[in-house]
């Protein structure tokens, strides 16, 4: 009983200061957006959340990769989890700040046209769908009820989701990206990935590139070449 108590305690510990780096962090974003980028309050609402969630996501990302390449810091998952958790959660706040100061709460205005080409709003939305199953299944409750297999396969899905938000901040507004906060997202999800494709490759290779996986892989791998070609039209062209 002793013990549990004691781990109780430590999660306990965890959580207030890991909720206090996120604040911290949302606070710089912010600040940023407000004093540094000038930009009007709604604007800085919905660019504060929207840079730390998604940063948050990435970094969430990258540290599997960190664990991949050093085991021995797998324990801590729980920073793993919580980076996504907090990164879904500030992204909950920034749809609704896009929502409230830009559409009047009216969803379809916001989807129109339902083509992601011409709106990449809707990269967002499939974004979110698949991060709110993740967000929704992360508890260790939610493990056991699964079942590890079925819940290890549902959580790789956080790759197509990863895709449609890069997909998204890259290509909603190009000149929101172009700054500190946005070299920052650019610089950690570029990490991920490299991490991402190396593993991949690393793996796939093990497996002689015959299974499920490896098929899965690359089809996330077309999907980034398409992202990429319409980065491409919309920054070059």
């Amino acid at each position: 009983m002793s013990k549990l108590f004691e781990g109780a305690v430590k999660d306990w510990k965890f959580v207030l200061a890991f909720a206090a780096f996120s604040m911290i962090f949302l606070l710089i974003e912010l600040s940023y957006q407000l004093y540094i980028a000038n930009m009007p309050l709604e604007f800085a609402i919905v660019r504060g959340f929207a840079f730390s969630g998604a940063t948050f996501i990435a970094l969430s990302l990258f540290s599997s990769i960190v664990f991949k390449f050093y085991p021995k810091y797998a324990k801590y998952w729980n920073v793993r989890r919580s980076l996504g958790v907090a990164g879904f959660l500030f992204g909950i706040f920034h749809v609704m700040a896009v929502y409230n100061f830009y559409f009047g709460w009216d969803v379809a205005k916001a989807l129109t046209p339902f083509n992601p080409i011409e709106n990449p709003r809707v990269f967002g939305f499939i974004a979110y769908i698949i991060l709110l199953a993740l967000f929704l299944t992360s508890t260790d409750w939610a493990e056991a009820k699964l079942r590890p297999p079925r819940w290890k396969m549902i959580h790789r899905l956080v790759y197509f989701g990863f895709w449609a938000l890069v997909a998204h901040f890259m290509l909603v507004n190009p000149e929101a990206i172009m700054d500190l906060p946005g070299y920052l997202l650019i610089f950690i999800t570029l990490l991920t990935l490299a991490g991402q494709l190396y593993w991949f490759v690393k793996i796939s290779a093990r497996n002689k590139f015959s299974n499920l996986g490896t098929k899965i892989g690359f089809l996330i791998i077309f999907l980034y070449l398409v992202l990429a070609y319409l980065l491409y039209l919309k920054y070059f062209a």
